[in-house]
Order: C-alpha cells, then sequence, then structure tokens
C-alpha cells in the first residue's frame, strides 16, 4: 500500500467486489489498464512456484523497459549506500527489480486465489505484542516500510489479526487501479483509512484498534512534511507517527516482512516489540528515531525495499535534485 499503509477480515469477499463497478472503467482510456491486470490474471493460473519464476522474468524485463524508473532507483542507491561501486549498484538495482517481479507474481495470487494457499508459506513472529497490547486496552500503531512484500504479506496478517485491523493508503493515480486496489484489500482490511484522515486514525486507535502505517515516503512541507535524516542525506518525512501516538497512547509495533532468503516462496512477518523514543512530543526527533529503525531494516534486505519512489527530493529549491 503505498503512501502510508499501509488490513481485516470481518468482511466478505463477495461485500468489497461489489464496491466496484466494471460498467465505470470501460472507457478507451482504461484498456490499457485492463490489459495489464489481463495478464496478472494470468499469473495466477500457473502454480505460485512458477509465478515466482516468471515474475523473475518479469523484473528483469521492467529493469530494461523502464529506464526513467531504473534511473531513479540507481540514484537511490547511489544515495544510500554510497560505498558500492557502480558495477555493485547495478547488480542491486537488478535485484531490487527481481523482488518487483515476485510482487507483481504475488498480487496476482493474492487477487485471484485463496489466501488460505499462502498459509503453510508464512512464519509470524511476534504476534503476542499486538495481543498485549489490546489486552492492555491500547491501540496498536504497526509500523512498516515499504517493502515490496507489502500487499500479500499485509493482507495475510491481517486475516490473522482479524477484524480490528485498519490500513492507511495512498490512492494511485490510476482511477481504476486505485477502485480495484481498494476492492481486493477491503475482502481482507476491516476499514481503509485515507492517508490525510487523521481523525479517523485516531478514533479507531483511541478505540483500542490496530493501524497499519507506512510513513516512509516523501511528504511536502506544505503537506505537514519536516526535515529529517534517512541515510544521510536531508529528506522530507511526515511526522505523523509522533503525533498520532502521542495523541492516542498507542502502542508503536516494529513490522517487517520479508521473503525468506533460504526457502523461496516462503515469508518470514516479524513484529517486535514495543519501541520508545517514537512518541517523545519532540516530533522531529520522533520522526528521525523512526527513519534510522527504517533504515536499520533497509540495510539487513535491501533489495527487497522500494527503491524505485523518490525517496530523496530535495526539501527545497536551494538543493540540486538529485533525479533531475
Amino acid at each position: 500500500m503505498s503512501g502510508c499503509t499501509e488490513f481485516s477480515i470481518s468482511k466478505p469477499a463477495t461485500s468489497a467486489d461489489k464496491a466496484f463497478r466494471f460498467s465505470d472503467y470501460l472507457a478507451p482510456r482504461h484498456w490499457p489498464t485492463w490489459a495489464g491486470l489481463s495478464a496478472i490474471w494470468l499469473f495466477s493460473r500457473l502454480s505460485f512456484d512458477r509465478q515466482l519464476g516468471a515474475g523473475r522474468q518479469l523484473g528483469k524485463l521492467l529493469y530494461h523497459a523502464l529506464p526513467s524508473r531504473r534511473r531513479v532507483c540507481l540514484t537511490n542507491l547511489q544515495i544510500a549506500f554510497p560505498d558500492l561501486d557502480e558495477a555493485s549498484r547495478i547488480r542491486l538495482a537488478k535485484r531490487v527489480y527481481m523482488h518487483l517481479g515476485y510482487s507483481i507474481a504475488e498480487m496476482a495470487s493474492l487477487w485471484f486465489r485463496p489466501i488460505r494457499e499462502f498459509d503453510d508459506r508464512v512464519t509470524l513472529i511476534g504476534r503476542e505484542h499486538v495481543e498485549a497490547a489490546w489486552a492492555d486496552g491500547r491501540g496498536v500503531i504497526l509500523l512498516q516500510a515499504h517493502f515490496s512484500t507489502l500487499e500479500l504479506c499485509g493482507s495475510w496478517l491481517a486475516r490473522e489479526l482479524g477484524e480490528r485491523c485498519c490500513a492507511v493508503y495512498d490512492n494511485p493515480k490510476n482511477p481504476l487501479y486505485a477502485a480495484l486496489l481498494r476492492a481486493k484489500r477491503a475482502r481482507y482490511v476491516n476499514t481503509l483509512i485515507e492517508n490525510t484522515d487523521i481523525r479517523k486514525m485516531v478514533r479507531r486507535l483511541r478505540k483500542g484498534d490496530l493501524v497499519w502505517y507506512s510513513p516512509d515516503q516523501a511528504v511536502k512541507r506544505r503537506n505537514g512534511g519536516i526535515d529529517t535524516l534517512f541515510f544521510g542525506r536531508q529528506v522530507l518525512t511526515t511526522p505523523g507517527t509522533s503525533r498520532i501516538a502521542s495523541m492516542t497512547n498507542a502502542v508503536i509495533l516494529p513490522y517487517c516482512a520479508v521473503r525468506d532468503r533460504s526457502r523461496p516462496g516462503h515469508y518470514i512477518l516479524t513484529i517486535r516489540p514495543p519501541v520508545d523514543g517514537l512518541a517523545s512530543g519532540d516530533a522531529a526527533a520522533d520522526t528521525n528515531a523512526m527513519n534510522q529503525l527504517f533504515e536499520e531494516q533497509i540495510r539487513r534486505f535491501p533489495a527487497q525495499y522500494f527503491w524505485v519512489h523518490k525517496r530523496f527530493k530535495r526539501a527545497d529549491k536551494s538543493q540540486p535534485d538529485p533525479y533531475a
């Protein structure tokens, strides 16, 4: 789930699909998107292991087919890992795209096959931290960076945790894809909250629910972004985690979901114990600490992070634009 995310299962699958009307998206401008969705459906007809193999090949194709987005990825890696030589950065970028291909294959299964098929492929660590917070009557901010496993692993975990889960999201610009994405997510997510609806986040947390939040993308200053550091670079980041936690007394649980390096087609979902220092009342200090937490996760699994987003946008026009 892009923007801020970035999940429950009280709704049956059909209720979400009713909210999506095919007749609203029959205009020719939507046909290319329908073609892409048809390809995703075809992916889902394969066995999952074959889907992943096809996804890996698709990632290789996208690396060469999308030069502007490839430049964004390579620029991000140069900023984040300045000690890597050019050949190493290119190898890492190709692995990033391999994992993006995996994510497309995973989405195909998530959208068009029963999610229970993944039950034997997922290892969940740390569920007790959510249950302890709920037992104490407190809401939970599940804090996650944008790893490429987000869609599949988030939906699976939402099914496990149940109807108290909510997800913060940012609508994609493509209206057809955005509508279908909401409908598919709503099969597992009890409440989807737009990332601008702070009041709704606060209400749900005060009620003792869980809010899934991914505040690791660039936010313009006029939209509330503040100066922070990320991989040693000045970036604009939303201070939402600090402010929302301070308003709700919610427990902040870092969460990281990655593909298992030792077992292809398997996933490790880790919910860490509550962290201090992210809701001290000093929004800048808290947000820098959050960025540091994300950075530690990303350094462990650099190829699985969503490096094709322009995370290092300049904070103001006095700075050079790294993506120019």
